[in-house]
């Protein structure tokens, strides 16, 4: 079932890629919490949760892209290694970093998203440390 976790995972990257939010609501849990633990420590609930994360995390930049490599299987847990690639609406300077988003899996679907600054800190919120 593992593998099949990331294959979702994935997919649902994709999706994101393409603006296919029809796609990446399939592959969410209708209970999906998404936590985001820096800087903020902001929670939210939901799919229209997920997509107030988004927004609120890509509303100071004109262009935004992400790609996810490095899946880690973690049983009903996927570790993904999320590259960010922005370009500021104001100053139009672009911003590149990696950050570690851990799923997690049930029946399929995705019932949490905890997104972290780094991989360390992902490998330990799924008990597995480097």
């Amino acid at each position: 079932m593992s593998q099949e976790n990331v294959k979702i995972v994935r997919r649902t990257y994709e999706a994101f890629a393409a603006g296919d939010s029809s796609a990446i609501r399939e592959s969410a849990d209708p209970g999906l919490v998404t936590t985001r633990y820096e800087p903020d420590m902001t929670t939210w609930h939901g799919f229209e949760g997920f997509l107030h994360a988004t927004a609120d995390w890509t509303s100071d930049f004109d262009e935004f892209s992400i790609t996810a490599d490095d899946l880690i299987d973690a049983d009903d847990r996927v570790i993904a290694r999320v590259h960010q690639r922005a370009r500021g609406r104001s100053s139009g300077a672009v911003v590149e970093a990696d950050f570690w988003f851990v799923h997690t899996l049930a029946k399929g679907k995705v019932t949490r998203l905890d997104m972290f600054a780094t991989k360390e800190q992902a490998l330990k919120a799924v008990g597995l440390a480097e």
